[in-house]
């Protein structure tokens, strides 16, 4: 029989949210165990475009600023520890005057939580990124401070980081499912699928979509929805440089930043090919270090508990067609051959984030959506606070 090992704080789930707790854990001094079910994470954490943007949340709330607290230090880690950060800035590229007039209003309210940003015209625009097509432009807004990771690079590591940096506090487990959690004599007790037993004083679950090996009677509850994207990405281009994150007209009509203006108002939804509103598509560009372009991307929705039924094994081509279209009115690639197209999935929820405490000791934290690359180091920070009471 082997002997129960004892923690400070176990985490379920390597992804973003879990890798950040965990971090924040051991800087304040606990022991930590990180359990993941794989061999690596390969769920919403590594499938996006690794765009760091507090740009588009809305300027002077909470997850905005959990956004600036993650991009300094994402920047102040990248200085110790190679995780494939760069500091190349976000430009979200207006297509209409009632686009630009939404840029020209959110710069406003930026400057007023001191967050800065640059009005570009659309001569600067295309005098900075000659690769947009002139005819789509009308001018930008560019945030400087902004960054972009490699989302298949940048979570494995941060967890080669951590075991270098918290050799004595921090133990790591991958391809270990955990098959059972209570607390039981005031501690949290997990069990995984070796029969190994685990007990610290909490236990944080970040399992993402995955509800059907922990509680999922509160996963039925939870009001969580998981949303599908498609996304594809290019032949390694030998010319064209698309510097950070691009993001356009489409986004500017999606992201919670810009629907927080007054301007927003007058942006026609007619101005949207219908096609675009049925999937929920809104175009993005990010070159990867390798010279290809990750473009999307797609939404399409489901109940947890009704995720299969969005196609998990399937990528509609339609949907692609559809993106490459609008990409394609925007930028000029030397190469639009497509290497890769893939599916994500994040779990979301109405209230930004889904958290459910059971008996003071196990917390179940998820549903972050599509902004957990740029919060979840953030949040987690505030989270484990709150959770020790610091």
């Amino acid at each position: 029989m082997n002997m129960t090992q004892e923690f400070d704080l176990l985490v379920i789930g390597a992804g973003a949210l879990g890798i950040f707790h965990a971090y924040h854990a051991l800087k304040a001094g606990k022991k930590v165990l990180l359990l993941e079910k794989d061999k690596r994470a390969q769920e919403a954490t590594v499938r996006n475009f690794g765009q760091i943007v507090p740009s588009g949340l809305i300027p002077g709330s909470e997850w905005h600023e959990y956004g600036r607290i993650a991009t300094e230090l994402y920047k102040e880690i990248q200085e110790d520890f190679n995780i494939g950060i760069r500091n190349n800035g976000s430009c979200y590229i207006a297509s209409t005057t009632t686009e630009m007039a939404v840029l020209e209003e959110l710069q406003d309210k930026f400057k007023a939580v001191d967050y800065h940003s640059e009005l570009w015209t659309k001569a600067q625009l295309l005098d900075k990124y000659p690769m947009v097509q002139a005819d789509y432009a009308t001018g930008a807004l560019y945030f400087p401070q902004e960054v972009s990771a490699e989302p298949e690079i940048l979570i494995h590591r941060m967890l080669e980081f951590l075991l270098l940096k918290f050799p004595q506090q921090f133990s790591y487990r991958n391809n270990c499912p955990v098959v059972d959690a209570a607390t039981r004599s005031e501690q949290a007790t997990i069990t995984t699928a070796d029969k190994q037993v685990y007990k610290a004083a909490h236990c944080i679950i970040c399992s993402g979509r995955e509800f059907k090996l922990l509680f999922p009677e509160v996963f039925a509850g939870s009001g969580l929805i998981v949303s599908k994207l498609n996304m594809m990405a290019t032949c390694p281009q030998q010319h064209t440089v698309l510097p950070g994150n691009i993001l356009t007209g489409l986004t500017i009509r999606r992201y919670e930043s810009f629907t927080a203006c007054d301007s927003y108002q007058a942006l026609d939804p007619a101005e949207v090919p219908q096609d675009c509103s049925d999937y929920g598509i809104h175009i993005l560009f990010k070159q990867r270090v390798d010279g290809s372009v990750i473009i999307g991307d797609s939404h399409q929705y489901a109940p947890i508990a009704d995720q299969d039924d969005l196609s998990v094994f399937y990528n509609d081509m339609h949907i692609n067609e559809i993106m490459l279209r609008e990409a394609k009115k925007i930028m000029q690639l030397d190469n639009w051959n497509i290497a890769q197209n893939w599916a994500g999935f994040y779990a979301q929820h109405e209230e930004e984030i889904s958290c459910h405490t059971i008996e003071d000791r196990i917390h179940i934290v998820t549903g972050i959506g599509g902004k957990g690359m740029t919060t979840s180091a953030g949040f987690a920070a505030q989270n484990i606070r709150k959770i020790f009471n610091h």
